[in-house]
């Protein structure tokens, strides 16, 4: 997908922390807003049946994490929801050598069958249910990286990516509610090639839009 961009949305003061760091943090399985994250159809009498998908879960939740990311920042409820209610900052990267997967949005949940391979478990789970989530969230319209945490760097108890060729920072995009230092956010811009954009309120519809008024000053 190269050329495309995927927005990840932060409140200001995380988002700065990893454009200082050059770093992305990498979110934990159980950290997750959504508790049906890698969970199954598990209606089944057998508890015992149940505790197998349960501890494949938990295996996976031991080596690997997610990046999530959405494909627009216009939508309004990301902004609410991950941005800090608009005061935010939404990071646009260009991704590449990672496998990208695009979230499916569906109505039940997906009923799986193990096998007697526990690795073989882990990819049944992650090459499914790692990418289909309740069709409530649609709006996000995400797509996801897995990462194995033995890859990433731990800081303060947190699993981080290091920005560069395979995930480049191109567009630092600022909520219409920005309550921090646009100066500070010019300067770390530069430093990593990227533009920076003011952003709006719609004025005809229930989106977000470039701030023309400001665009200039970040030129």
């Amino acid at each position: 997908m190269s050329g495309q961009i995927f927005y990840h949305f932060l409140s200001s003061r995380n988002a700065i922390h990893d454009l200082e760091r050059k770093m992305i943090r990498v979110s934990r399985l159980d950290d997750l807003n959504d508790p049906f994250e890698l969970s199954p159809y598990l209606r089944y009498r057998n508890s015992k049946v149940r505790k197998r998908f349960h501890d494949v879960r938990k295996a996976i939740s031991k080596k690997h994490g997610l990046l999530c990311f959405s494909e627009s920042w216009s939508e309004p409820l990301l902004w609410g929801h991950y941005a800090d209610k608009h005061k935010g900052i939404t990071i646009g990267f260009e991704i590449s050598n990672y496998e990208i997967l695009k979230v499916d949005y569906v109505e039940k949940r997906v009923k799986l069958e193990l096998t007697n391979d526990p690795q073989e478990n882990e990819q049944l789970f992650l090459n499914t249910l790692g990418k289909e989530k309740y069709k409530k969230w649609a709006h996000e319209n995400e797509y996801r990286i897995w990462v194995r945490l033995e890859n990433c760097t731990m800081i303060d108890g947190h699993y981080f990516i290091q920005f560069g060729n395979s995930l480049k920072v191109k567009e630092i995009v600022l909520g219409c509610k920005y309550d921090n230092s646009e100066e500070y956010i010019w300067k770390l811009s530069k430093d990593l090639g990227a533009k920076v954009i003011p952003s709006r309120m719609g004025l005809g519809e229930y989106k977000m839009n470039i701030d023309g008024r400001k665009i200039k000053k970040f030129q």
